[in-house]
């Protein structure tokens, strides 16, 4: 809708000259009818003049030589005043809506480019300030172009286009997400195609909306301007037409530069890096909506990054094959007394954990990475090693429990203690009471009797220089954890022993997790929450400890005692390995419980074809389910570390899913898919 502030044409009455032609018109009238002209071309600007030469070069649409045409046509008597009136009064408004259009879209470019480019919730508000700033200051500049006195400072016309313009810019950069942006490992033509279609569906949104509200600010804040709901159709029709035009043009066009320049940086790497760079960006951004990869520069830049990181996970995966054999040489010989242990097994990482932890870091922080030993030294559990433990056997932990309880003077028995263990609510609140009192100490006299003997081996290794070890955790919970307080504090002195002799580098904290603190920090000297200990076997030695305990129980009750280990090969290169300790049936279930939570996290693809009868099942589980769901996972482990503790018999029945997933959101085969069971299954299937 246009004001009717400026001065229009007021005809005069009309002498009747039937000799002459067929409609009245004197020399007054046609002189009225060219100032009414005149006074509108004044009012055009730098864009009405260029769309009217557009119109005239082409002769599509009302133009000024149209007009002309229609005042000649009156004179000559072949079209009565009011024809030619309308059509001078049709072609003002129709200029002064194809100068709003072209505001519009040119905000609307800029304010989806720049969003596009950016990304990110932060430019949804940049871009309201620059669509505003944009669209005042070019229909600013066009008025100061005309020849009205003073129009260009009409600073209510400007409060007009800067509000406007902001919901222009704010509409266009939230829809700018539709436009195509490039993906690694996509052809040009296809990101052109895409763009095209995305880049017109998000013009029509845009268009449809920015049209819409030009023409309710302009009804809302002009007096003489009536809102009509036809008139308010038909504008935000016109706009939508534009800009999904526009749209498309924009969106191919971005969508293909930039596809054409990612690929030239792209074709350094191979198809296959190009590719996992691909599939972890796509990965990433459904797994982290509020946090995503987004803008062109960002994207091209991420894109590049992992290219070169899969590139370099190929490489160190080479490496890290050709050392495993030596590391694990190395632990063999620690660990010579196997009377205790099942198995001693090692696989060296691989290719596709490197790039995702890699990838994972340079997400964080993408200058992480500057030179070969960066990428090195970052994999600190680049070498696995895994010790299997032997479970205690029934009647071992029945003579230990018996013998415990009547060192205590507790009157209860070991199938008591059993009961108490599972919060069997039968048991007498007396006897509850009083195995509370000493439960802990029993379990720590089992988990020793089942781990004492590796423990003492990883102590003499340590002490020796065969076993480096920088880092310690002790996964679980009171119940299900392996190592004790006791064993931990030896580990600690071992640890101290190599310091002073000089096996291991006194170059960082020595990280201990583990559920409860082993020593209290009111005892040392403490310094943002490292413990400084005075070493037993250095007067001028100080170690520095950090415990934690709030990690040490992990979502899914995910149990196991590891350590971040050194090894120094024959050829003189220090490699990094982790070194785990557990049990046999806990080492098996952990084996693939991590499916569930490397789908969630976005560790496994949804592009993986070997989990896709389960991905979309977890993926789209509900938070409070999956919370249900890590419950049972937990009860899981739970159980299978009271079977090896002698506590509970290999036949006892494991817990159900169906008892911690009630609400109906998971059928009954989804649930079996997801049991204990059913991830042995999808993890054979996968290998």
């Amino acid at each position: 809708p246009q004001s009717s502030d400026k001065s229009t044409f007021v005809p005069i009455e009309d002498n009747t000259n039937n000799d002459l032609s067929i409609f009245d018109n004197s020399q007054q009238d046609v002189d009225a009818l060219r100032e009414s002209f005149e006074n509108v071309q004044d009012e055009q600007g730098f864009l009405g003049n260029i769309w009217n030469g557009f119109k005239n070069l082409t002769g599509l649409g009302l133009s000024s030589d149209d007009i002309e045409d229609k005042i000649k046509q009156y004179e000559n008597g072949e079209i009565s005043l009011e024809e030619a009136q309308n059509s001078i009064d049709n072609y003002k408004n129709k200029q002064e809506g194809a100068v709003n259009i072209i505001v519009n879209t040119v905000t609307g470019l800029v304010t989806a480019g720049f969003a596009i480019a950016t990304g990110g919730i932060g430019a949804l508000v940049a871009a309201a300030f620059v669509g505003g700033a944009t669209k005042a200051g070019l229909k600013t500049i066009d008025r100061a172009t005309n020849d009205v006195q003073g129009d260009a400072l009409d600073l209510k016309q400007i409060a007009k286009d800067g509000a406007t313009g902001a919901v222009d810019g704010l509409v266009s950069a939230a829809t700018a997400g539709m436009a195509s942006v490039p993906v690694a490992g996509q052809t040009v033509k296809e990101t052109v195609k895409q763009g095209v279609i995305q880049g017109a569906k998000a013009g029509l949104v845009t268009g449809a909306a920015t049209g819409a509200a030009d023409y309710t600010v302009e009804a809302a804040l002009e007096d003489d301007v009536e809102f009509k709901f036809d008139e308010l159709l038909t504008y935000t029709a016109q706009n939508a037409a534009t800009g999904a035009v526009f749209g498309g043009i924009f969106g191919g066009i971005t969508g293909g530069i930039s596809q054409k320049n990612l690929n030239n940086k792209m074709s350094n790497y191979s198809n296959e890096s190009v590719a996992q760079a691909g599939d972890y960006i796509e990965n990433y951004n459904r797994t982290h909506p509020n946090n995503q990869i987004a803008g062109i520069k960002k994207l091209t830049e991420t894109a590049e990054n992992l290219g070169e990181i899969s590139q370099k996970s190929s490489e160190l995966a080479d490496t890290f094959k050709s050392q495993i054999d030596e590391a694990a040489s190395q632990i063999d010989d620690a660990f010579s007394s196997n009377s205790d242990i099942a198995a001693i097994t090692s696989r060296p990482k691989s290719q596709e954990s490197i790039f995702n932890k890699l990838a994972k870091k340079s997400i964080a922080n993408p200058d992480r990475f500057n030179d070969a030993d960066s990428y090195y030294n970052a994999i600190g559990d680049a070498l696995g090693i895994r010790i299997q433990l032997k479970s205690l056997d029934v009647d071992t932990t029945q003579e230990i429990v018996n013998n415990s309880l009547k060192q205590y003077g507790i009157n209860a028995s070991y199938d008591d203690f059993v009961r108490y263990i599972r919060a069997d609510e039968t048991l007498s609140e007396q006897t509850s009471l009083e195995l509370s009192k000493v439960s802990n100490s029993i379990l720590d006299t089992l988990k020793e009797k089942q781990t004492q003997s590796a423990v003492n081996q990883l102590v003499d290794g340590i002490r020796s220089g065969k076993i480096k070890i920088t880092e310690l955790n002790n996964y679980g919970s009171e119940i299900s954890s392996y190592f004790t307080n006791n064993q931990i504090a030896q580990i600690v002195d071992a640890y101290d022993y190599a310091l002073a002799k000089g096996y291991i580098a006194n170059d960082a904290p020595f990280s201990v997790t583990t559920r409860s603190n082993v020593y209290d920090s009111g005892n040392y000297d403490v310094t943002d929450d490292i413990i400084q200990m005075q070493s037993k076997y250095n007067d001028d030695l100080v170690i520095s400890l950090k415990q934690n305990s709030n990690n040490a129980l992990k979502d899914s009750g995910y149990t196991s005692s590891q350590m971040n280990t050194k090894h120094l090969l024959f050829d003189g290169t220090m490699a990094n390995g982790e070194l785990q300790i557990r049990g046999t049936k806990v080492n098996s279930f952990a084996d693939v419980e991590h499916i569930p939570y490397d789908i969630r996290t976005g560790k496994i693809s949804f592009s993986d074809s070997r989990y896709s009868d389960v991905y979309d099942i977890i993926y789209n589980m509900s938070q409070d389910n999956f919370n249900n769901y890590n419950h049972y996972l937990g009860d899981v482990y739970k159980t299978l570390r009271l079977q090896e503790l002698g506590l509970l018999p290999d036949t006892i029945e494991m817990p159900k899913i169906s008892s911690y997933i009630t609400n109906g959101e998971l059928s009954d085969g989804a649930l079996s898919m997801l049991d204990m069971q059913g991830l042995y299954e999808i993890s054979k299937r996968a290998h």
